[in-house]
């Protein structure tokens, strides 16, 4: 079941070179209250900024796996190399990555175009688990 709410805004780093998709996310998931905010256009712009405030109050990664230069695999990678515990997801319009990428880098994939319902509930089962591990 869908819950509309979460009890915590949920705010989520997203890094997606196609302005039109990430705007479609932070719109759609706002209407649910979760914040969607920092937004970088790529994997280097992100990394970057990983000692910013704002990446600091984040729960959760979404990176578009087809991105410039870094995909959003290698980007997922390097930051588990940094030591990064918070969840990653990974999507993509494109095949997912086999279950032993994934597992590798502690992320679930969700397909593009978006199933926001699929988007909500996946936010929600990280959120808790990540409460859960504090």
């Amino acid at each position: 079941m869908l819950n509309n709410t979460l009890q915590e805004t949920v705010k989520i780093a997203y890094v997606e070179d196609e302005p039109s998709i990430a705007q479609l996310l932070v719109s759609g998931l706002g209407l649910f209250g979760i914040e969607v905010r920092p937004v970088f256009m790529s994997a280097e712009d992100m990394l970057k900024q990983t000692d910013s405030e704002a990446l600091s109050e984040v729960d959760l990664f979404f990176f578009d796996i087809r991105l410039p230069r870094m995909t959003g695999l290698e980007l997922a990678g390097k930051l588990r190399d940094l030591g990064e515990k918070r969840p990653f997801v990974l999507v993509s319009a494109w095949p997912a990555p086999s279950a032993e990428q994934l597992d590798k880098i502690d992320a679930v994939f969700l397909p593009k175009p978006f199933d926001f319902p699929d988007v909500i509930q996946t936010i929600q089962r990280l959120a808790n688990r990540d409460e859960k591990d504090e």
